[in-house]
């Protein structure tokens, strides 16, 4: 018997296992835990997925709060708004932080709104591109020869930036030894909060590199010292962790804190807050690069749509599929052309969910 839903949301915890292992500067990866949302209006479904690892590590959150906050404060304020965009995020900036779950949630209805329109998400964005120029985030190595080699297969593969993760003692060596064995190509070092203001010095070696961007050198909340060590380096400072909402950003460029902005939207809580902070990127024409947190192809899908915005001009930290996972829940990304991830073109995000693998993958449900 056919069972019509009125409306309906709920979570999957998912686990996927890395091609490779993942270092930063505050651990290894080696599969990821996540949680996709799916939210269903009718005939229609809107999906999702909360970024939060397992660990707090890159942020507060954890697959545990997440669940937690998810079933008992986010899941019944979307049904009470019956599953509305607008009417959810407003609602929900009246619980603190949680930016990771809130964002699952915006993605799942903003994905199932667009669907109920016809229309690709980029279209309801106001976006312009049908390709996202792609770069690649390469990990904390062994050994230099195999941060080396990594970097030469992926720009055979055509990527158009690199991206090295440093920390203290994998830093100004491995940076000068990647610039002199790649000179001509577009690079950036991302530290990932791995220092302090007592190592502001260090990071002056830099300079040297000729580098697009040093991401994120200093504490994960801090705006003041960044904007100290801005006029002491020549090379652009991207912010990620301190751009934690559109009003940090504004605060952020008020105090000179950075040149570029990296753009995450489950750090920044939502798809509506990151319209407003890109609109505010627009007027003060502050470069933006979306960036990834080893998304699953629902979470890499919304990227793409997100990046088709003006500000948006370096290439993003969307990777091809293949960069992470053997197999994913939706057919996997390739490049258009070398360097370009093509937009998905059909109604909301897009993309056809493997159900049948999603199945398989599936560790618990909640709602």
């Amino acid at each position: 018997m056919h069972v019509h839903i009125e409306k309906e949301i709920k979570g999957l915890i998912l686990s996927l296992p890395l091609v490779h292992p993942f270092r930063t500067s505050f651990g290894e990866e080696r599969e990821r835990k996540f949680i996709l949302i799916r939210a269903r209006k009718g005939e229609e479904e809107g999906w999702g997925e909360v970024v939060v690892s397992e660990a707090p590590l890159y942020s507060e959150e954890t697959l545990g709060s997440a669940v937690y906050v998810l079933k008992n404060y986010l899941f019944p304020l979307a049904l009470k708004c019956h599953l509305q965009t607008h009417c959810f995020e407003a609602g929900a900036e009246r619980f603190r932080g949680n930016p990771m779950a809130k964002s699952g949630v915006s993605l799942a209805l903003w994905d199932l709104e667009a669907k109920k329109r016809g229309l690709p998400l980029f279209k309801i964005y106001g976006g312009g591109r049908e390709e996202i120029p792609s770069g690649v985030s390469v990990g904390i190595q062994k050994n230099l020869d195999g941060l080396l080699k990594r970097i030469e297969g992926f720009l055979s593969q055509g990527y158009l930036r690199v991206k090295v993760k440093i920390a203290p003692g994998w830093d100004c060596e491995v940076i000068k030894e990647v610039r002199r064995s790649f000179p001509q190509i577009p690079l950036g070092a991302d530290a990932n909060a791995a220092y302090g203001k007592e190592e502001v010095d260090r990071l002056l070696c830099m300079d040297e590199a000729d580098l697009l961007f040093l991401e994120q050198p200093l504490y994960p909340d801090d705006l003041y010292y960044h904007s100290l060590l801005r006029k002491r380096i020549k090379t652009p400072l991207a912010l990620d962790e301190s751009i934690k909402n559109p009003r940090k950003m504004e605060v952020g460029y008020l105090m000179g804190a950075y040149s570029i902005v990296n753009i995450k939207v489950g750090r920044m809580g939502g798809v509506g807050r990151v319209l407003k902070a890109v609109r505010f990127a627009q007027e003060r024409g502050i470069p933006l690069f979306c960036g990834g947190m080893l998304e699953s192809g629902v979470g890499r899908a919304h990227n793409l749509h997100l990046a088709t915005l003006s500000p948006f001009v370096l290439p993003a930290d969307l990777s091809k599929t293949e960069r992470y996972y053997r197999r994913d829940i939706i057919p996997p990304f390739e490049f258009s052309r070398p360097g370009y991830i093509p937009v998905p073109q059909g109604p909301g995000i897009g993309v056809d969910l493997d159900y049948r693998f999603l199945e398989k993958i599936q560790i618990e449900e909640f709602t």
